[in-house]
C-alpha cells in the first residue's frame, strides 16, 4: 500500500505538469546569476564561472537534486573606459526528482545582454538581456510498478503493459528569457563611492512552451515573473550585502528577503599580495524556510554553502511535505587588473 501511495503522488505530480510547471529555484540566486536575469551578462566586468549544486541532506528514494554552470564573457570592451558594453554567457542545468528520480529536467541556454550608461563617468548603467535555450522533461515510467500489474499469487509481473500510454517518455521545448537590470557602481569601486546597488526585472517562460507529457495535448507553461535588488556597503572591514528576491508565477509567490557580509583579512588593493575573506549570512523564504550560509574567498574564488533549515512559522500543515536542502556554490573570476 505504502508503493501504491508513492505511484499516486508521482502520477499527482505529472499530472500538474500538465497545467502549472515548476521551475527550479536556488537558495544563492545571488550566485546564479544567469538563471536569475540574463541582464548579469552585461554587468560583469572580468569573465567569471559559477558553479551550484542543491539536493536534501536525506535524499533516500525521493529525489530532489539540482546542479547549473554558467559562464559570462564581456564583450564590446570600451578602449577608453576598460569596461564592456556586452556580455555573452552560456548556461546549462540538471535536475532529478520524485521516487528514485524518475523525474528529469535538463537545458542548456545562450544569452546576450548590452547596458547603456547614464551616469557621469559610467557610475550608472543599465543593462537589457535575452537568453534563448532548449530543455527536455524525461520521466522514465519502467521503474514504477503499478496495481494492475500485481498478481496475487506471485507478486508483481513486469511483463504486463503499464497503463501510460497516454504519456510521452519525453518532452522537449525552446524557452525563452528576458531581463532588465539597473546597476550603479557596478565595479563596486568604494573608495570613491560610498556603496553599490542594483534592481533588476525577469521573466522565464517569455515564449510559453508547451511542456505537458499528455500525447496529442497542449499546455503551455506560465510565465514566471521575477524582481531582485540590494545593495552594497563597506564598514571598515565588512562589506554589507542586504538583498531580496520575489517571485510570481500563476497565482503562486515566493519572497526571499536576507543579508550576507563579507570579512576582509587581507586585501589585494594594488595588485600585490592576496585576498582572504569570510563570509556569512541569513535570509528567510516567506512561509517556507530559514536559510543560513558561510563560506570564503582566495583571490578570484568564491566557495559558499547554504543549509534551508523548514519552518512551519505563519504556515499551514503542507510544510510537512517539505524537506531540508544544503546548497554549495563556486565563482570563479578571471580578472585582468586588482579591482578594489
Amino acid at each position: 500500500m505504502k508503493l501504491l501511495r508513492i505511484i499516486s503522488l508521482i502520477l499527482l505530480f505529472i499530472g500538474t505538469l500538465k497545467v502549472n510547471a515548476q521551475e527550479l529555484q536556488f537558495s544563492q540566486f545571488f550566485s546564479s546569476s544567469l538563471y536569475l536575469n540574463p541582464a548579469f551578462s552585461a554587468i560583469y566586468v572580468d569573465p567569471s564561472l559559477f558553479v551550484n549544486y542543491r539536493r536534501p541532506l536525506d535524499n533516500g528514494i525521493i529525489y530532489n537534486e539540482t546542479s547549473q554552470i554558467s559562464m559570462s564573457m564581456p564583450v564590446l570592451i570600451n578602449k577608453a573606459e576598460n569596461l564592456p558594453r556586452g556580455g555573452v554567457g552560456i548556461m546549462a542545468y540538471n535536475n532529478q526528482s520524485g521516487y528514485e528520480g524518475i523525474f528529469k529536467i535538463s537545458g542548456v541556454f545562450l544569452n546576450y545582454a548590452h547596458n547603456f550608461s547614464i551616469g557621469r563617468l559610467n557610475t550608472e548603467v543599465i543593462a537589457l538581456g535575452v537568453q534563448f535555450g532548449y530543455e527536455n522533461y524525461r520521466v522514465n515510467f519502467s521503474d514504477l510498478r503499478w496495481g494492475s500489474s500485481y498478481n496475487p499469487y506471485y507478486g508483481y509481473d513486469d511483463a504486463m503493459v503499464t497503463p501510460v500510454s497516454e504519456f510521452d517518455d519525453e518532452t522537449n521545448h525552446p524557452i525563452v528569457n528576458a531581463g532588465i537590470m539597473y546597476y550603479y557602481n557596478r565595479q563596486r569601486n568604494f573608495t570613491l563611492y560610498n556603496y553599490s546597488a542594483f534592481s533588476g526585472f525577469a521573466i522565464t517562460n517569455l515564449n510559453r512552451p508547451d511542456k505537458t507529457f499528455v500525447k496529442d495535448g497542449k499546455a503551455n507553461a506560465p510565465m514566471l515573473f521575477k524582481y531582485h535588488g540590494g545593495f552594497e556597503f563597506k564598514v571598515k572591514k565588512f562589506n554589507i550585502l542586504p538583498n531580496i528576491l520575489a517571485q510570481y508565477q500563476s497565482n503562486n509567490y515566493t519572497a526571499d528577503g536576507g543579508i550576507y557580509a563579507w570579512y576582509t583579512f587581507q586585501e589585494n588593493s594594488f595588485g600585490t599580495g592576496q585576498d582572504f575573506k569570510l563570509v556569512a549570512g541569513a535570509w528567510y523564504r516567506l512561509r517556507d524556510s530559514f536559510i543560513f550560509l558561510a563560506g570564503f574567498n582566495y583571490n578570484t574564488i568564491s566557495v559558499k554553502a547554504s543549509y534551508d533549515l523548514n519552518s512551519n512559522l505563519f504556515y499551514d500543515d503542507e510544510v510537512a511535505f517539505s524537506r531540508n536542502h544544503f546548497e554549495l556554490s563556486l565563482q570563479y573570476v578571471i580578472r585582468k587588473d586588482s579591482r578594489v
